[in-house]
């Protein structure tokens, strides 16, 4: 198949395009390389060293033989070149990570705010309309985040897809719909997350685009089976306020024998 990987340059996005280039796949990467240069606004950096986007494609080709391609396209603000990179290319699937992933850093200020919903659901809305209009029959496959439900406790399993509910109509009988499971975004980041899937539900039942919205907890780690095969593969390791979770920070901590910094 050939797979286009939007924000493949990310922390979840390079390992997923390592893996399905290492099953044959023929895989693009697009990406801003926003993530970059968000360390530089931050003046922080991964733990692990990262090297270009380019350099890493390179080493990996050297040692799998297989080739990466790279497409410097801002999804959220370039829809031209990303319909023409679609009509070009006709990929099989398309996985989206092209999203600014921390919760922290959409909260931080207005700026950040604005940002994260400009970036956020004008990519994924970019996407779409991109889809539609190219006549794509691709698979559309997103990251999404269990943190749209909140955190908070219902003593229920949140059902898969739909929620199957009943009404009242205005002359008192049942009426059976269903409906999305309700979300309860705690950041901006979560909010636009729960934005995604009122888009994706639309254009599936509007245009029948085929899409998997995946609602998923942290992902963690360094290394995959793929990045091992070569010391400049690793993946990002983040332990910063912003994109450090709570894991990676605490084991930092522990480790110069600075005290745990315990929110709530």
């Amino acid at each position: 198949m050939k797979i286009a990987v939007l924000g493949g340059d990310g922390f979840v996005g390079w390992p997923t395009v390592l893996h399905l280039s290492d099953l044959g796949h023929e895989v693009h990467i697009i990406d801003n390389l926003s993530r970059r240069w968000i360390d530089t606004e931050l003046g922080v950096q991964s733990l692990t060293p990262m090297d270009s986007i380019q350099e890493r494609c390179r080493i990996w080709k050297q040692e799998t033989g297989r080739s990466l391609g790279f497409h410097l396209i801002d999804i959220a603000r370039d829809y031209y070149l990303l319909r023409d990179w679609l009509v070009e290319h006709r990929p099989d699937a398309i996985i989206h990570f092209a999203e600014q992933r921390a919760a922290p850093y959409s909260m931080k200020s207005d700026r950040h705010k604005i940002y994260t919903v400009n970036n956020n659901v004008n990519a994924t809305h970019n996407l779409l309309t991109a889809m539609v209009e190219t006549d794509l029959d691709a698979h559309l496959v997103h990251l999404g985040s269990m943190g749209v439900y909140g955190y908070s406790s219902v003593g229920a399993a949140i059902p898969e897809g739909y929620l199957d509910v009943e009404i009242e109509d205005l002359q008192g009988q049942k009426r059976e719909l269903q409906i999305l499971y309700p979300t309860k975004p705690g950041s901006i980041y979560h909010m636009t997350k729960s934005l995604d899937q009122i888009l994706f539900q639309f254009y599936a039942q509007n245009d029948g685009l085929r899409i998997t919205d995946l609602h998923q907890g942290i992902v963690w780690g360094t290394h995959t089976d793929q990045t091992r095969r070569h010391a400049q593969l690793i993946n990002r390791f983040d332990y910063d306020g912003d994109y450090g979770t709570v894991l990676n920070r605490f084991l930092i901590q522990a480790a110069i024998g600075y005290p745990l910094t315990v929110h709530g």
